[in-house]
């Protein structure tokens, strides 16, 4: 039987791991055996060898050719791959392996810890990347193998960092409810009561993108994020808006997290993605001409369950047209102020309702 041995530190195990697996499954016909890094206490962000094996259980479920070795997390020390491949070719002596590794990796597989061994007990495969400068030498010296096939560029650190959200719905589901990685991070900027509306409309904005074919990654990190800034202090608001966004203090000062929320995300999140910051700093007030992304955050903070009142149809309105639902909103939104008797006093939203609501 063939058996394709797949290292890494899978911190966490992203869509990208799952796409090389699923290739050198088809192209070797092999099983595809995850074996995870043992924890390093001082990696900063690194998770226990318990959520790292949850994670890959649900991003591998339902693939019959793929297993999980824990040989690694179970050592003292972290093992070498040259270790780990013994191992393996000890317990299953008749088979042929094969040790899958990235491009990067093939680049500087020469400074692994005894390299010659890896290559003599396995057939090393790397998976090629377009437009990837290739260590030739390793190539030849280690006679590895080249694997083709659709790349999907995410790392395991962009995602710690917010930075995408390359991985399945599942385990995305999973970081969220063992406050892993940027659920961590956030929970420091807000309470509880507003991370849970945070991670509602997060949910919501999420799988409105999917239904509706847009980015789900940009959906779900622009709507986790909007409320980033409701931790900030009335006093201490003031004073940022006045150092930052002078320009908007003539409107409520309801509004000031949105702004502020953008420029959290700018300095302490690192994201400059300009739709992303934009969906923030206009996700209160509204504007006109939104784009795609700025209108799902605002119906999605809009129709949250979570405020206390029936927004069923309103997201069916969403669910069917996210065009014609965002309208719908607006227009229950002003008919709800105009109820309560409050007075519309921020251009931004006067501008927002003449431009979509003529």
């Amino acid at each position: 039987m063939n058996r394709i041995i797949f290292c890494g530190g899978f911190d966490p195990i992203h869509l990208g791991h799952i796409n090389m697996a699923i290739q050198a499954q088809k192209i070797l016909q092999g099983e595809v055996i995850f074996v995870p890094a043992k924890i390093a206490v001082w990696k900063a962000n690194s998770v226990s060898a318990e959520h790292k094996l949850a994670m890959i259980k649900l991003a591998i479920q339902g693939q019959e050719d793929f297993s999980i070795d824990t040989y690694e997390v179970e050592q003292e020390e972290q093992p070498r791959s040259y270790q780990t491949v013994a191992y393996l070719r000890n317990k299953y002596p008749n088979d042929k392996f094969f040790f899958l590794i990235g491009q990067d990796q093939a680049n500087s597989f020469h400074l692994w810890a005894k390299p010659e061994l890896i290559a003599k007990d396995t057939q090393i495969v790397y998976y090629k990347r377009p437009n990837y400068i290739i260590n030739r030498e390793n190539i030849e010296h280690f006679n590895m193998m080249a694997l083709e096939g659709p790349v999907i560029d995410v790392s395991s650190s962009e995602i710690r960092d917010l930075h995408c959200v390359g991985v399945k719905e599942e385990v995305l589901h999973y970081i969220e409810e063992n406050n892993l990685y940027f659920i961590e991070k956030i929970r420091r900027y807000i309470k509880s009561k507003r991370y849970h509306h945070s991670l509602s409309v997060a949910r919501t904005a999420y799988r409105l993108a999917k239904l509706h074919g847009l980015d789900v990654e940009k959906a779900y990190i622009a709507a986790i994020l909007h409320d980033i800034a409701k931790g900030i202090s009335d006093e201490d608001s003031l004073v940022l808006m006045k150092q930052f966004y002078p320009q908007y203090l003539g409107i409520g000062s309801y509004s000031y997290h949105q702004f502020l929320g953008e420029l959290i995300v700018k300095r302490d999140f690192l994201i400059l993605d300009e739709e992303i910051l934009n969906a923030i700093k206009y996700h209160t007030t509204g504007k006109p001409n939104m784009t795609w992304l700025e209108k799902l955050v605002y119906v999605s903070d809009k129709v949250d369950p979570g405020r206390g009142y029936d927004s069923s149809y309103l997201i069916k309105a969403v669910e069917e047209d996210l065009d014609k639902g965002f309208v719908t909103i607006l227009e229950a939104n002003k008919n709800f102020l105009h109820r309560k008797r409050e007075k519309i006093d921020n251009p931004l939203t006067e501008e927002c309702f003449n431009w979509y609501l003529k």
